[in-house]
């Protein structure tokens, strides 16, 4: 049994997102504040060790307006019914995948309500809302005085009375018929069907303080309970019982030591007439707790030369975290087999795991994580394999670009009224990367691997044609913030660049419309003329003003040439700023200079028409033939380094400057998400499936979309 899909609904950012569960690990990238931590969060409330914990603040700001819609109908003398639907709630639904044919469901069982033998899913619903009863309870807020904001004190008064009133249900929907649902009793049916176990991001690994420096050995007390229950397997309930046996005779030696000590005081404390008649004979009895000996009194030491070994806070904090989150997976493990009753799934969540880990055991950690489950799983032979899902939260390209496309969630955060209020939308690569050809997803994906691409994180990308511009960029970008205000300056945002080419750009289109990036794409008209000159006509290299068309296929692509046609460089210079642009992203290439009709063919001689001064360029003549003809001879690296280094103040071309200044401005509104369903406390039927595919751009730019 695995859990196909999650739907998170109402709590912070996570209004109303979906996404599938892959079978093993899944992972969740995004930049920062989008909703990452979120999803580990509201996991750990529902099915955590704590018990579910929420506030006002909890609430999506998106929905939080319903407590004054639900208000108003109230007083307005609303159904109890028509209120309830009103008020917002947060909820976790679980889709489940099962084995219809294996006759014993387990903790699934009561999930299962419906009636068709060919269905193999049953769909929980977790939700904390309020009921008809506790409407008085949530609503029983004292008046404001008069002058203060209303709004302002019903919510503070909203903050005591919202735990009183909201409560946890649990509730079967059937999957055939989202009208038909069974309420379960509580959180016990739920903590049978999901276990849950959670790495932190926050591990205290560091060794600024003497009590910091055990973690790893305390976890040393959590496996002990684990292998002290009844249900534990069989090695680790005698492993634990060989401990109590050797704490015991420890035990009994400090008490017979210690019986010795007291006698020898004896004659001492007969002086002051004790013990008498009356007195009872003293008698030392020392117990030692072997939890407590094992989490507050062991540490970890790694093994030294000439007897000397050293502390767990002396060896390096890679090491150390890679072996807290080893043994932090042996405490779940145990757990899960020590359950009388196995849960039907396991979910653990692994918060950036590449803290202070080395990029290349950041690249095959997730590898490593099945091979762990499977190490695990062979001391118990005979049983089945631990039934665990991994969902792990990254910022590390290393992580993320070793995962399959198909196992990443990209979590986006953007504004979605004129209040400001935001909310996660999520991007599932399950769904969306089967629309790009598998030749281009192999690309990409190996692309991104080799080259540690961080489009995943980045506010904004530029996808740059070679080395040159790539070096060239930084100087660039601080030449262009010059004329630009504080608030747009790009040196303030987190821009990526990433290196493609021109025969290459265009595979990156549809990814970036995806992600909903903002990102300009800087490549070179590469003029061509026919050379008939010869058997076979061929295109070769021109200057501009002799040129036919354009070889570019970054070009090509985004003007939708069909194969087989050429776009004229004519018409590429006529192009409007609006046909450059489709939604998120934006094409650059060479243009004329202002005051001047020469354009460059590349970004050497583009970089000549713009500094005429700094390369003697002659006033007279064609100027666009003597640039290109003066760039054939130019080192692309020392051109990079000289105006990336040594050069001061000289002219941007004026394609890249009006290509960044686009970039610098904020991005479009984000696609509409699709309308709400099933979040009021009311409203039990979930949300349809969502299609996280993006919408057609407005240009025709792309041959095919995500």
């Amino acid at each position: 049994m695995l859990i196909e899909k999650i739907q998170v609904q109402g709590f912070r950012l996570l209004e109303d997102v979906e996404f599938l569960l892959e079978p093993t690990a899944t992972v969740i990238v995004g930049r920062n504040n989008s909703g990452k931590t979120s999803l580990t969060e509201i996991f750990d409330r529902l099915a955590g060790e704590h018990g579910p914990k929420f506030r006002l603040e909890d609430f999506s700001a998106g929905t939080r307006g319903k407590f004054l819609e639900a208000k108003a109908k109230r007083e307005a003398g609303g159904n109890p019914e028509d209120v309830l639907a009103l008020l917002p709630a947060i909820a976790v639904t679980l889709t489940f995948k099962y084995d219809s044919s294996v006759g014993e469901l387990g903790p699934l069982a009561p999930f299962v309500i419906d009636l068709d033998p060919s269905c193999s899913t049953a769909i929980a619903r977790i939700e904390y809302g309020a009921s008809s009863a506790s409407l008085a309870t949530l609503f029983d807020v004292q008046e404001p005085e008069a002058g203060s904001d209303a709004v302002a004190h019903f919510y503070r008064q909203l903050r005591d009375t919202l735990p009183r009133a909201y409560r946890i249900s649990v509730t079967a929907i059937d999957p055939t018929d989202p009208a038909n649902f069974r309420v379960l009793d509580g959180t016990g049916s739920l903590s049978a069907l999901v276990q849950c176990g959670f790495v932190r991001a926050q591990r205290t690994l560091d060794s600024s303080k003497p009590t910091d420096t055990a973690v790893i050995g305390r976890l040393l007390g959590t496996l002990f309970q684990t292998a002290s229950s009844m249900t534990a397997a069989e090695s680790d309930q005698a492993l634990a019982a060989a401990l109590k046996t050797s704490v015991s005779q420890i035990e009994q030696t400090i008490q017979n030591d210690f019986d010795t000590m007291v006698k020898d005081l004896l004659p001492a404390l007969s002086a002051f007439g004790f013990p008498g008649l009356n007195d009872a004979e003293l008698r030392p009895e020392t117990s030692l707790n072997v939890e407590t000996l094992l989490s507050d009194h062991t540490k970890i030491f790694y093994t030294g030369q000439h007897g000397v070994h050293l502390p767990e806070g002396y060896n390096g904090l890679g090491t150390r975290n890679l072996i807290y989150m080893l043994l932090q997976l042996e405490t779940f493990h145990k757990a899960y087999r020590a359950r009388s009753i196995r849960p039907g799934t396991h979910l653990v969540f692994i918060e950036e795991p590449e803290a202070h880990l080395h990029p290349q055991m950041q690249e095959v950690l997730i590898a490593q994580l099945n091979a762990a489950v499977a190490a695990l799983s062979a001391k118990y032979v005979g049983e089945p394999v631990w039934q665990v899902q991994f969902i792990i939260s990254t910022h590390s390209p290393h992580v993320a670009n070793a995962a399959s496309f198909e196992a990443v969630r990209y979590f986006l955060s953007s504004s979605q009224d004129a209040a400001g209020a935001r909310r996660t939308k999520v991007k599932d690569f399950r769904k969306g990367s089967a629309a790009i050809p598998q030749e281009d997803r192999e690309f990409l994906h190996q692309y991104m691997t080799l080259t540690q691409c961080d489009l995943y994180f980045a506010d904004k990308a530029i996808l740059v044609e070679g080395t040159t511009e790539r070096i060239l960029m930084p100087r660039i970008v601080r030449l262009v913030d010059e004329e630009l205000a504080p608030e747009r300056k790009l040196g303030r945002q987190y821009i990526t660049t990433i290196e493609v080419g021109g025969a290459y750009a265009h595979i990156f289109y549809p990814l970036l419309d995806f992600l909903e990036l903002k990102s300009l794409i800087i490549t070179d008209i590469d003029a061509v003329r026919i050379d008939k000159s010869k058997d076979k006509p061929r295109a070769v290299k021109c200057p501009c003003a002799e040129g036919e068309h354009s070889s570019n296929a970054a070009i090509r692509n985004w003007f939708s040439v069909p194969k087989g046609q050429q776009i004229s460089i004519e018409a590429l210079c006529a192009k409007t700023p609006e046909e450059k642009l489709s939604r998120y992203r934006s094409i650059a290439y060479q243009v004329p200079e202002d005051g001047s009709s020469w354009c460059g063919r590349s970004y050497e001689d583009a970089l000549i028409l713009a500094n005429p001064e700094r390369f003697g360029l002659p006033e007279e003549g064609d100027r666009g033939l003597l640039a290109w003809e003066m760039a054939q001879d130019l080192s692309k690296s020392e051109t990079a380094l000289r105006f990336a280094i040594q050069e001061a103040d000289w002219a941007v071309p004026k394609y890249i400057k009006q290509g960044l200044t686009w970039l610098s401005e904020p991005p479009p509104p984000p696609e509409t998400p699709p309308p709400l369903a099933g979040v009021g406390a009311g409203a039990l039927p979930i949300a349809a499936g969502s299609d996280f595919s993006p919408a057609a751009p407005e240009s025709s730019a792309p041959q095919y979309d995500l």
